[in-house]
């Protein structure tokens, strides 16, 4: 993301939330249960040419959200103004449907709740967004 992506995350950051749209049409109807992330197990990898991406001199870092946050909105000005401040973006790595960043403009990446499951999850996306470390969502919320 550009500077001007974060700074737009930042101004428009609220603790309001959208009204479920959903609970207002049908509020007895029964929500679907949402998909699950499945990784191939398989010993073959996809070629890295099918991801080239432009060489930028940021750092990417996982955020795990294990429960949806009470301060999604404080979490997420943190996360932008380390974006700005330190040439890092953040991909969310969440084991839950709708965590919350998704209205902010994060990147979300969906990791089953199955613990095994989800590491094996977590270690692919690592590679894949060459993480340099994996923070716990909660841990972002206490720094200052």
């Amino acid at each position: 993301m550009t500077e001007n992506r974060w700074y737009k995350i930042l101004s428009n950051t609220t603790p309001e939330r959208p009204v479920d749209l959903d609970d207002v049409i049908a509020p007895s109807r029964e929500s679907k249960t949402r998909g699950e992330l499945l990784f191939p197990d398989m010993d073959l990898l996809p070629s890295t040419t099918l991801w080239e991406r432009d060489a930028e001199n940021h750092t990417n870092i996982g955020i795990r959200i294990r429960k949806k946050p009470e301060a999604v909105c404080e979490i997420a000005r943190r996360l932008s103004a380390a974006a700005i401040e330190r040439n890092v973006v953040p991909i969310i790595l969440s084991r839950v449907d709708n965590c919350g960043f998704e209205q902010f403009g994060f990147r979300v990446e969906r990791i089953p709740d199955e613990e095994l499951a989800a590491k094996a999850a977590e270690e692919e996306i690592r590679k894949y967004w060459a993480l340099a470390i994996i923070l716990e969502g909660h841990e972002v919320a206490k720094l200052s």
